[in-house]
């Protein structure tokens, strides 16, 4: 989970996608496989008591007692935390970011401040230290190392369990394990929003007859180079909806990182040859719409089996942010606005 606003967000992975270090945060890995790091230690327990130490990705990271003033650096921090009943004292950026995050309107009244983050998007200590923070909640794309000793200095400092080297993106369940601990929530409560999350998800795909075992690709718009590059940020929610990785859809391996990932220019859209066909573009990386405007016009689109089949789903902004990554509050919404258009299709409805 990178902590960009919104818009920086959205800029840095939809210019920057071909580099696996400069995308935003990736598609959160499934909580069923287990975490060998980031469980609370002999400390820390489900009753609350304190203190409590987790080892995250620069090291161990120790709570003496319930935390009182949080800052997260990161809006995706706000949806984990009101899970929790935490409201922190202050989140970075600006409150017109929630308007990329639909889903996060109405759980945070707070405080916004635009300062926690400098001008080349890593965390201000400063800025921070202001707020006289007894946790900090951030992540290894805005802070390295060095970065991280002089945050701990202020306060114990939380940046997820994987360094950027290790891939840098924790799963929302395991983000959602950690805070619990660090602020002294049973841990039943993790697996209580992870079972909703799946009933979701199923409950989804239960609606989508049609479309089990069937195709998908989805394709970035790159605005450095107007080509749309395959990618697997999405996959754990599509695949949950009974969808299959089509012909060159990366699947988290080698195939996935930076250049090794299928990259299509408009010449080659007839290499959208999936069942289902996901297209995300952005006014950051498709400002005037021009991109979008004429994809939609290319006589070769009509063509796409995933025209035919009403399965030729466009992406905008909020639409992808709330899979890039999948969280217990961006999914449903994610759902309520993608299903209807496939339990609708051809594909789906035999017609």
């Amino acid at each position: 989970m990178k902590p960009l606003s919104a818009r920086s967000r959205a800029t840095a992975l939809l210019a920057g996608v071909v580099s696996a270090g400069l995308v935003l945060a990736g598609c959160a890995s499934n909580s069923s496989d287990g975490a060998t790091n980031g469980a609370p230690s002999d400390s820390a327990s489900s009753n609350g008591a304190f203190p409590v130490t987790i080892d995250a990705a620069y090291g161990d990271v120790t709570v003496e007692k319930k935390p009182e003033r949080i800052v997260a650096v990161g809006t995706d921090w706000i949806g984990l935390l009101d899970i929790l009943g935490e409201k922190p004292v202050a989140v970075s950026g600006e409150e017109s970011d929630l308007d990329d995050y639909p889903w996060l309107q109405g759980r945070y009244d707070g405080d916004f401040n635009a300062d926690l983050f400098t001008a080349d998007y890593t965390d201000s200590p400063e800025a921070i230290a202001a707020l006289q923070p007894d946790l900090i909640l951030t992540s290894v794309w805005s802070v390295d190392e060095q970065l991280y000793e002089r945050l701990s200095s202020i306060a114990p400092t939380y940046v997820g369990l994987e360094t950027t080297d290790e891939g840098g993106d924790t799963s929302w369940q395991d983000n959602l394990t950690s805070l619990a601990a660090l602020t002294g929530h049973d841990e039943k409560i993790v697996e209580e929003t992870e079972a909703k999350y799946d009933a979701a998800l199923s409950d989804a795909a239960a609606k989508l007859p049609g479309l089990q075992g069937k195709t998908f690709q989805l394709g970035v718009l790159d605005g450095e180079d107007q080509q749309l590059q395959l990618t697997e940020y999405a996959n754990e929610p599509i695949e949950a909806l009974g969808l299959t990785p089509g012909d060159g859809q990366p699947t988290g391996g080698a195939d996935s990182i930076g250049a090794n990932a299928p990259k299509y220019s408009m010449e080659n859209i007839d290499k959208f040859s999936a069942d289902v066909v996901f297209i995300v573009t952005h006014e950051s990386a498709d400002p005037e719409n021009k991109f979008r405007t004429a994809f939609e016009a290319d006589p070769r689109v009509p063509e796409l089996l995933a025209a035919k089949n009403g399965t030729l789903v466009y992406l905008y902004g909020p639409q992808w942010l709330a899979v890039n990554p999948p969280t217990p509050s961006s999914v449903q919404w994610w759902l309520d606005e993608v299903v209807p258009q496939l339990e609708a299709s051809a594909l789906n409805t035999g017609a």
